[in-house]
């Protein structure tokens, strides 16, 4: 607590919390149940641990959090299912140190008041749900979208951003590589023999003309592809010029090129048009964004789109013949969307998308028959906010990215390394968002925010550092 530099009473309130918190769990469990044990008080303490890393150590909770979200699916295949409901209680924990920071030390309440509002507009939307009702699938949409959309106030409030930024960056690319190799490794393994290890098809086994995509250690290719371009961002705009960097991007590239995703083109022109922008060569960018205009609306009309998904009734998707596609995205977004009279405030959150399969799936696999209503899929993540809260609540969603666009385009302005990689993180997260529904993908959207938050804070804190020198 001393390094946070707060006052006596705050750290005392922290310390009466966790002790008081401790010692009423351990009692419960000892006293009031037969079966929870020890548990329950180890979670509590392990809960409690994490929110104390946050807030003493963050740089290292932040940098340790990209492995462990980038490995958690391969853990939940090879160890354990339950494993992956752990990377919600890291996140919960960052998003509780950060309110214990705002609430006991008021200065450190430093987001942008415009985005701060969005931000907590966006989620009372989702927490009201005016087009559905508060069931699973309810409480399912509001943890996919809210948790990681809360990670930008918290890379914005907990202490030394500037720090952080660098271990994040660097655990970034280190990763990256590292998820990129398996990827290849994954090409030369094949279909058949990953199935023998044990992964799925349909699920994380995918093909494309017969050949297999890759997806490294994350749940099926798009956001493998998604999280190797977050890390593509940290090398071309965070790593200094050197044979390093050369390296690490190379790596990075050729895992890329394993997964066959083609909106990964898409993302890697945007991220190399914004770099010659920084480069100051303008004319070339602006060509390149042309470019990218034309490959946009030629991936998004003519891609097929999955429409439906049917699930297993406490099973995993069936991946015979429970997928119906329509002929492209567009008709199945309008199927989506509903009709007019549901999009003001949506079709509520949970009736269409992760949410909803999620509502409708358990851990365990089932070998069953199929039963149950189609869960309705969205393959764009703008379309998602629409079918969840409306054109009303996208406006809000809307005006939220904006200001998070021209909050980064004032942070490249500082000279600070790393500056523009807000800029490269938002351009990899919107491009990404017109294929996928990639503001409520793991890991992507809670590192994605994360990432933004960080940089935009580093940024203010270096303009402050330069306007109290003069």
């Amino acid at each position: 607590m001393r390094s946070l530099r707060l006052p006596l009473e705050s750290q005392l309130f922290f310390s009466v919390v966790a002790g008081g918190t401790t010692l009423l769990a351990v009692y419960v469990a000892l006293t009031r149940s037969q079966t929870l044990g020890i548990g329950l008080p180890l979670a509590l303490l392990t809960f409690l641990c994490l929110v104390t890393a946050f807030l003493v150590w963050p740089h290292w909770a932040f940098a340790l959090m990209v492995p462990y979200f980038a490995f958690v699916p391969i853990a939940k295949v090879f160890v354990s299912p339950w494993i992956g409901a752990t990377k919600d209680v890291v996140s919960f924990s960052a998003v509780v140190a950060a309110v214990l920071l705002i609430v006991v030390s008021r200065e450190h309440l430093r987001p942008d008041g415009a985005l701060l509002a969005a931000v907590l507009l966006v989620v009372v939307l989702y927490v009201v749900n005016v087009g559905g009702g508060h069931g699973v699938a309810w409480l399912q949409g509001v943890r996919l979208l809210c948790l990681p959309l809360s990670m930008v106030v918290v890379g914005m409030t907990l202490e030394t951003p500037q720090r952080s930024l660098r271990w994040v960056a660097t655990s970034f690319a280190a990763t990256g590589c590292v998820v990129a190799l398996y990827g290849i490794v994954q090409q030369l393994l094949g279909v058949y023999r990953l199935n023998d290890l044990g992964y799925t098809y349909d699920e994380q086994l995918r093909t494309y003309n017969g050949i297999l995509r890759s997806f490294g250690t994350l749940d099926d290719p798009f956001a493998y592809a998604a999280f190797l371009l977050m890390a593509l961002a940290c090398a071309l705009f965070w790593m200094r010029r050197g044979p390093l960097r050369l390296l690490v991007g190379t790596i990075i590239a050729a895992g890329l090129a394993a997964s066959l995703v083609r909106s990964a083109a898409l993302v890697s022109v945007g991220l190399l048009a914004l770099w010659l922008a920084r480069k100051g060569r303008t004319p070339s960018a602006a060509l390149l964004l042309t470019a990218l205009g034309a490959l946009a609306v030629f991936l998004v009309v003519n891609a097929s789109g999955t429409q439906t998904r049917t699930y297993r009734a406490g099973g995993t998707a069936d991946g015979s013949a429970s997928i119906v596609t329509l002929n492209g995205r567009v008709g199945a977004w309008r199927a989506a969307l509903g009709g007019p009279a549901d999009w003001p405030f949506g079709r509520g959150v949970g009736e269409v998308g992760t949410a909803a399969a999620r509502a409708t799936t358990s851990i365990t696999p089932d070998t069953g028959q199929v039963v149950g209503k189609p869960v309705t899929a969205v393959d764009s993540g703008y379309l998602a906010i629409v079918a969840d809260i409306g054109i009303i609540g996208f406006a809000v969603f809307a005006f939220l990215l904006a200001r998070l666009w021209r909050l980064s385009r004032d942070a490249a302005r500082v000279p600070l390394r790393g500056a523009w990689l807000p800029l490269a993180i938002l351009v990899v997260m919107l491009l990404d968002a017109t294929t996928r529904s990639s503001f409520t993908g793991f890991p992507t959207a809670t590192l994605e925010f994360l990432l933004i938050g960080l940089t935009l804070a580093a940024a203010r804190d270096a303009r402050e550092a330069a306007s109290a020198r003069e």
